[in-house]
């Protein structure tokens, strides 16, 4: 495995002569970058995303403690090595506790410097090692499977090996998926304890299981998935054959009243409407949300569908909810596009802006956007990813360009949104 070096020093001569004396290739260690102070440095790995920054402790505009600090929040996977002179044997001191890979001095010799460089790569492919034992877990990687077709971000190459690995093969290429709600939901999301949460996922996991996989009370569907995304419960239904939408109904309504009468907490169940292949899952997975918020105005829980089940709409109306769909399921697609969305809709692109200036009242552009840096901020509040993941997610390859856009859309920058949103810790 070949892990990402960058250098960061504002003494020329020491950066470039780790650069040119250590011959880092042999050692498995691909020197991506080197910057002359921390600022720098911090674009750069923005953009480089490195395995491992050797960073001086004492450079202008950013010093190698907050580079550090901001590393971590970035993504604790990344080791920081500090270079040290005799007299920074305090600031190491502080590097320790930012937990720094380790420190050493500015005149070791390269072989020393080396071997700290390999040790931690070393400790980097042991702990992405333990990860990949930890994601091969079953249930894990069904979960992992599902948040990347709800959100929209993943080939068809990629679904169809997961599917394989876990050893499923799908009956149908229509889907619909139904998002589950306890009634008592905004505690259960504010709460800070996250065993209580994860113990009712379990536990509406087992009753629907039961009620839908495994076929008690004769109610098994042919093929139905359960999947935890966002903390939240959500079925996702491959449909045998066209029509086949109707007999859900019924189904979660049994399903709703079971979860009741087991977990005494009432349940509301919102379905999204069914389309098809990959992509469809997504876009009813965004209905299903819409669905299960009608709870708020209906007063009474229930299973709730979207509108596209219940009533015909125009063929204006129509389009541009599948064009909605087909945005908000691309939406981690560096490369959606007016051309895009006209081809996935069999029309115009012309005709595409027409209809959605029209009806939206906003350019086609300004909506994928807005769209992108709203579902970005749902994922800050909502999930742990950290904000280049994020920015991936959301179709931008450059975090530093996110995080403009965002700020602009926001006001605040991801990481100032996360902290202001926040649950307040209990006392």
């Amino acid at each position: 495995m070949t892990v990402k070096l960058l250098i960061a020093d504002d003494d020329e001569w020491i950066c470039e002569g780790l650069k040119r004396n250590i011959d880092w290739s042999v050692a498995g260690v691909e020197l991506v970058g080197t910057a002359s102070d921390g600022e720098a440095a911090w674009e750069l790995a923005l953009e480089l995303t490195p395995d491992i920054v050797l960073t001086d402790i004492r450079m202008p505009f950013m010093d190698g403690l907050e580079l550090a600090a901001k590393l971590r929040e970035l993504s604790p996977r990344v080791k920081t090595i500090f270079l040290t002179g005799y007299d920074d044997f305090n600031y190491a001191k502080q590097a320790l506790n930012l937990q720094a890979f380790d420190y050493i001095l500015k005149y070791e010799d390269n072989g020393k410097i080396l071997q700290t460089v390999v040790a931690a790569g070393e400790r980097l492919l042991r702990e992405r090692q333990e990860e990949e034992k930890l994601s091969k877990s079953r249930t894990l990687m069904e979960n992992q499977l599902f948040a990347h077709l709800f959100e929209g971000c993943f080939n068809g190459e990629w679904v169809s090996r997961e599917l394989e690995l876990l050893g499923l093969k799908l009956c149908g290429n229509d889907f619909q998926v139904a998002v589950i709600r306890p009634e008592n939901l905004m505690r259960y999301s504010r709460s800070a304890d996250y065993e209580e949460i994860d113990l009712l996922l379990f536990s509406i996991r087992n009753v629907c299981t039961e009620l839908l996989v495994d076929g008690g009370d004769g109610g098994a569907w042919p093929q139905c998935f359960f999947a935890v995304y966002n903390r939240q419960a959500n079925l996702v239904f491959c449909l045998p054959q066209p029509g086949a939408a109707v007999e859900l109904l019924p189904l979660l309504e049994r399903t709703r009243r079971a979860l009741a009468q087991v977990l005494k907490i009432p349940f509301s169940i919102g379905l999204g409407g069914c389309f098809s292949g990959y992509d469809g899952i997504a876009a009813s997975y965004r209905e299903a949300l819409a669905a299960v918020q009608v709870r708020e105005v209906a007063g009474e829980p229930g299973v709730f569908v979207s509108g596209e089940i219940l009533s015909q709409q125009s063929s204006h109306q129509l389009l541009l909810k599948k064009m909605e769909a087909y945005i908000h399921a691309h939406l981690c697609d560096e490369s959606l596009s007016l051309t895009a969305i006209a081809a996935a809709v069999h029309i115009s692109p012309p005709y595409v802006s027409t209809l959605f200036k029209k009806y939206k009242q906003v350019n086609l552009v300004d909506y994928i956007i807005s769209a992108r840096m709203e579902r970005a901020a749902e994922m800050l509040v909502k999930t742990d990813f950290k904000a280049y993941e994020i920015a991936e997610k959301t179709g931008y390859s450059n975090p530093h360009y996110f995080s403009v856009l965002f700020k602009k859309h926001h006001g605040l920058s991801p990481t100032d949104y996360r902290k202001k949103h926040q649950p307040p810790q209990p006392f």
